[in-house]
């Protein structure tokens, strides 16, 4: 059945669809004014009321977008960037065909600046368009500030007009790029003149510029000032590392660790520990120092940090690197050449079993032949003769030293002429006192005293103390008694291990001497020369 046109019943539809329109309209209307009011307190800098009417729309279908750039920017503006990056991925992910998907780009890029993610930044910012070109700029500008580009910073700069520099990040780039430039004064004066960098927000950045500026004592008051005021974690953060570095600066070690250790568990990477472990290792707290090696991420940095630190120990500290060696050793690759280092360390401090160790992880490696040598040293120390000429017997004729160890298990076994060949074949690269002394013996027993003589004392001068004693014998023996003298005080002096001579040393360099001292010394012992020394003491 048809209406007719000016029938009741068509009048009355006619009405009903009329209502109907002007009810969407209103609905319309009524639901995109509050996302106007929303856009008036953005732009009043009112974010946290933008806020609030924002966040009621982002899951509108068709407000979403509207909602979720402007969300995005107030989060932005309000310095809460994580947040803004959610909602921002958001209408990039879900909005692709949105007018605002430029816009987003824009501030999706400097919220990765903001959050230190530069590739992530970069990438944003290329693909922003007109007529947002300008921010993308000077965003650009900020990541290449970052590499270090500040050829590309200063284009930029000089494009940009005056009114441009009221804008605080624009500001603060300019004296970024001063500071940078080697004009910390200038940058400094820049600061203070513009107007858009009094908050206190950018106290940070005027605490890095005045530090630049060699004005430690303001920079220090300025980062207090900050962190007692500061309500966000990621600032006080920012602020205590400037602090620790212009401590660390400054060399206010005890200071910059009481930083660092708060500082520790929220700045993770390898850069900051290894600052923290320069401020422990300067305070000789080295269990603290090897705990920052430790816990570095990159394996080949840890490795190459834990030499250094071993190194810097057997130079600087050799009575507590023996400790360290073995705390740390674990952490060494089997191809490390420290390994060897340490091992021959450790066997010249005596600690003969704990150098095996490091050997044996050497022999795991590429480079087990190095291990050869310094293992042949310790077994012929605990008189494991027969082991030590099966490691040393392929060596001897292409190694020199394995061929003088190799002469020192011969001697040990008896066949000294055997020994002595060796030696004297070898003798210009010998450089263990022990075994210079032991050329010394060798060439004593066969009768030539003036070689032996010669190989004494150059044991002497390398340390030896059995070879000062010898060597002060000769002098005797030769009518050259304050040589002696001098030769017997040296002996003293390094410590002569065998209680026996060490009382005869005493007694030679009391006699010559006169020195009643060392007399007394021998009398009141129970050695072989107690009777001299007393019969001597009444003459004097």
């Amino acid at each position: 059945m048809k209406l007719k046109m000016d029938s009741p019943s068509f009048k009355k539809a006619l009405f009903f669809l009329f209502l109907l329109i002007f009810l969407f309209i209103g609905f319309q209307v009524n639901s995109e004014e509050p996302l106007k009011m929303a856009d008036t307190y953005l732009k009043t800098k009112n974010y946290l009321k933008a806020k609030e009417i924002y966040i009621k729309y982002i899951e509108d279908p068709k407000l979403a977008p509207d909602a979720l750039i402007g969300l995005g920017k107030a989060e932005y503006f309000l310095g809460n960037y994580p947040e803004a990056s959610i909602y921002l991925k958001r209408l990039l992910r879900d909005f692709k065909d949105s007018p605002h998907v430029n816009e987003g780009n824009l501030y999706m890029g400097l919220v990765m600046l903001k959050l230190g993610k530069i590739k992530d930044a970069e990438s944003f910012l290329n693909k922003v368009l007109s007529p947002f070109e300008k921010q993308a700029m000077v965003g650009k500008a900020w990541i290449a500030f970052h590499k270090g580009d500040l050829k590309f910073v200063e284009q930029v700069l000089n494009k940009l007009d005056k009114k441009d520099f009221y804008e605080p990040d624009i500001a603060l780039l300019k004296v970024k790029y001063l500071t940078a430039s080697g004009k910390p004064v200038e940058a400094l004066k820049e600061f203070e003149k513009n107007y858009a960098l009094k908050k206190p927000d950018y106290d940070i950045d005027k605490a890095e510029i005045l530090i630049k500026a060699g004005k430690y004592q303001e920079a220090e008051t300025t980062l207090k000032k900050f962190i007692e005021r500061a309500k966000k974690n990621l600032d006080i953060i920012k602020a205590k590392n400037l602090l620790f570095d212009l401590y660390f600066q400054k060399g206010r070690f005890e200071e910059a660790a009481k930083v660092g250790r708060e500082l520790y568990f929220y700045i993770p990477n390898d850069e900051f520990k290894i600052k923290l472990y320069n401020v422990y290792f300067s305070q000789k707290n080295y269990d603290e120092a090897l705990r920052m090696l430790i816990g570095l991420r990159d394996k080949k940095f840890k490795q190459e940090k834990i030499e250094e630190f071993l190194k810097r120990l057997m130079d600087e500290n050799p009575e507590k690197a023996e400790d360290y060696i073995l705390k740390s050793y674990f952490y060494l690759p089997p191809e490390s050449s420290l390994l060897l280092e340490s091992a021959n360390f450790l066997i010249s401090k005596g600690k003969l079993s704990e150098a095996k160790n490091l050997l044996r992880k050497l022999q795991t490696g590429k480079r087990r032949a190095d291990a050869n040598i310094p293992l042949a040293k310790i077994l012929l120390k605990e008189n494991k003769v027969g082991e030590a000429k099966k490691l040393l017997e392929p060596m001897i004729d292409k190694n020199q030293e394995a061929a003088i160890l190799y002469a020192v298990a011969l001697e040990k076994e008896g066949n000294k002429q055997s020994a002595l060949q060796y030696l004297r074949k070898n003798e210009k690269n010998i450089k263990d006192a022990e075994i210079i002394a032991k050329l010394g013996d060798l060439e004593y027993s066969y009768g030539d005293k003036k070689k032996a003589f010669v190989y004494w004392s150059r044991a002497a001068q390398l340390g030896n103390a059995e070879a000062m004693v010898k060597t002060a014998d000769y002098l005797y023996l030769s009518n050259k008694n304050r040589e002696a003298a001098d030769y017997y005080k040296k002996a003293i002096d390094a410590g002569v291990k065998d209680t026996e001579t060490l009382m005869w040393v005493y007694y030679q360099y009391g006699k010559i001497t006169k020195d009643k001292k060392y007399l007394e010394k021998v009398a009141e012992s129970n050695s072989q020369f107690k009777e001299a020394a007393k019969a001597l003491l009444e003459k004097l």
